[in-house]
């Protein structure tokens, strides 16, 4: 595999962090995903739109909202596109911020993020993870599960398969072991690391 490599979404380098009602603890699956979309669709040669699949269980459990999509995405600057209500979710729709879009979805069944870039379609799997050391090292099964995941997508062979998690030290320290791993390496699925402030580690075209 060829070097990974580094990149902050503008909207978020040289600027501070908007307040998004995160939590400290851990980053939700719906944020790992979000993020990735917006830095696939800053890279040069990326398409004008990526699709993010959330799960309504992400969002809200009974009256206990987990992640606040509408604010997330405003706070990145991205503004809601008004169309004809498909799904019986408010927050499911397009999100546009210049010339990219960003729909998001509820559809089981597809990869977390689909996305182009120079004409190959990008297809990950994204999870959550804890931001600090927990005990019972839930970082191992939540990237475990993310490639059996990825090993599963309906892909070609010109396709990009990523599986995605938090950017964190212990996800790091797995991350660069698993990357070189025989059969990981043989399948040719990318473990991007994906970071509060937007940068993304580990995606190599």
């Amino acid at each position: 595999m060829d070097k990974p490599i580094t990149v902050i979404s503008e909207f978020v380098n040289g600027q501070g962090l908007p307040d998004l009602s995160l939590p400290d603890d851990h980053m939700p699956e719906a944020e790992v995903a979000l993020r990735l979309a917006e830095f696939i669709l800053s890279l040069p040669g990326s398409g004008t739109m990526a699709s993010v699949a959330i799960d309504g269980a992400s969002i809200k459990v009974g009256d206990a909202v987990i992640f606040d999509l509408g604010r997330f995405m405003a706070g990145t600057g991205w503004g809601q596109i008004k169309e004809p209500q498909v799904g019986r979710n408010a927050w499911t729709g397009a999100y546009r911020r210049g010339d990219k879009t960003i729909r998001v979805h509820s559809r089981p069944g597809e990869g977390d993020v689909l996305a182009t870039v120079d004409g190959r379609r990008i297809v990950a799997e994204c999870k959550k993870g804890p931001l600090i050391r927990k005990p019972g090292s839930p970082e191992y099964p939540l990237l475990t599960t993310a490639l059996g995941q990825a090993l599963l997508f309906q892909v070609s062979a010109d396709d990009i398969v990523v599986a995605a998690v938090p950017d964190t030290p212990v996800f790091r320290k797995l991350a660069e072991i698993w990357r070189y791993r025989p059969l990981v390496r043989r399948a040719g699925i990318r473990i991007a690391l994906v970071a509060r402030d937007g940068a993304v580690s580990g995606f190599d075209l």
